[in-house]
């Protein structure tokens, strides 16, 4: 079976001081300082079959990024008001504040903000850099790095039948899989899935393990997902201001400041959805359903407590979690303390809510919810699978 190379080429102009290969070069590294212009310059080389510097180029502009987005984050939790805000008012404040302190922050670190280009935007959202790094590291001969960088490409494209089609090939052929070196550190999706693995082994003390990290690491990417949103620093090319006058109240004008802001950040509570196949209910839930039961059968009742607790805060009607709940409080002497980080977080995806229907209007909301576009937010009214013939800890019938 042949291996097939990333297609549509789109060529423009890219740069940082990391490379992760092995291999020997003989020319001069570059000196420029953002992943547009590595990133560019390695799809040029890509295009000239010269797939040693395609390597290259594509490992500095994904290291740049990388980095980039650490200290984004960084700035952010410097910049970032402490506690969830109660009101819509402060809501809007607190985000003005820390949009204005982070993009300060990372203006001292990197000067201006780029102008990328929509293209260059989605090939970084959709990992389509290892596509690139896959096919030159098979035409390399580097075939464990090809199978890493594959892998990686088809959790973001779970339906490219080309990288399903590499990811088998390479499977067969490289046998020693603990020489892989990761580009990316496991992700929330990632441990979620380890958790699963380890649950339907009946292995719990695993499963908990690996949930608690799964729910952490959501918390962070959510978390992210939404700074990037209105301090992503980095500009779309030709991005459309909206048309204000001079007769606008400053109200219409914040509104359109930030509709697309609130639009971006609505969209963060369902990124990880798409990436896990045939969910039953959506991942917050589904993860924390998980975790409840698997707490619980590792004797930590405290925490078991504390998850059913969340999980009832997103879908109040779970009459399974209800009960859930009753049997720990029932097995404890006093309600344990709140999940705050989480708690702190459901709060503010219900102030977003909140937030997006005063902008868009509360038929919208209800059409949204209706055809099942949010993720995290109020009484979702999901069914879980039960088993009725039980009348405390349901097991889903997962």
């Amino acid at each position: 079976m042949a291996v097939f190379p990333a297609v549509s080429l789109i060529l423009v102009t890219i740069s940082i001081n990391y490379c992760r290969s092995q291999l020997v070069v003989d020319f001069t590294l570059p000196s420029t300082e953002n992943y547009l212009e590595l990133y560019s310059t390695s799809l040029v080389h890509y295009r000239n079959a010269d797939y040693q510097r395609t390597q290259l180029y594509t490992e500095l502009a994904l290291a740049d990024k990388r980095y980039r987005d650490v200290m984004l984050f960084k700035c952010y939790q410097r910049c970032s008001d402490q506690g969830s805000q109660k009101s819509q008012q402060l809501f809007f404040l607190s985000l003005v504040n820390e949009e204005k302190c982070t993009r300060k922050c990372m203006k001292k670190l990197f000067g201006q903000p780029l102008q990328l280009p929509l293209w260059a935007i989605k090939d970084f959202k959709f990992r389509k850099p290892y596509s690139f790094l896959q096919y030159s590291y098979y035409q390399l001969g580097d075939l464990t790095s090809a199978y890493e960088a594959a892998l990686i490409n088809l959790k973001y494209n779970r339906d490219s039948e080309m990288m399903q089609g590499n990811v088998k090939f390479y499977s067969k052929k490289v046998k020693d899989k603990s020489r892989m070196l990761p580009h990316e550190l496991p992700d929330s999706v990632d441990e979620f899935n380890m958790g699963v693995t380890s649950y339907m082994k009946l292995d719990y003390a695993a499963a908990t393990h690996h949930l608690n990290q799964s729910l952490s690491l959501y918390i962070e990417e959510t978390k992210k997902c939404k700074i990037r949103c209105a301090t992503g620093y980095d500009e779309y090319v030709d991005k459309k201001q909206p048309d204000l006058n001079d007769t606008s109240t400053f109200q219409d004008q914040f509104v359109r400041l930030y509709q697309e802001v609130m639009e971006c950040r609505y969209k963060c509570l369902g990124k990880h959805d798409k990436m896990v196949p045939d969910l039953s209910e959506d991942y917050l839930p589904k993860l924390l359903n998980y975790l409840q039961f698997s707490a619980y059968q590792i004797n930590d009742i405290v925490f078991a407590h504390q998850i059913a607790s969340e999980y009832l805060s997103l879908n109040s009607g779970d009459q399974t979690m209800t009960n859930n709940l009753k049997y720990f409080a029932e097995q404890l002497k006093s309600a344990p303390e709140s999940y705050a980080i989480l708690r702190d977080l459901i709060e503010e995806n219900k102030l977003d809510m909140e937030v997006l229907s005063a902008i868009v209007g509360k038929k919208e909301i209800r059409k949204r919810l209706k055809d099942k576009q949010n993720y995290v937010l109020g009484d979702m009214g999901l069914v879980s699978e039960l088993n009725p013939d039980k009348n405390i800890l349901w097991r889903n019938s997962y």
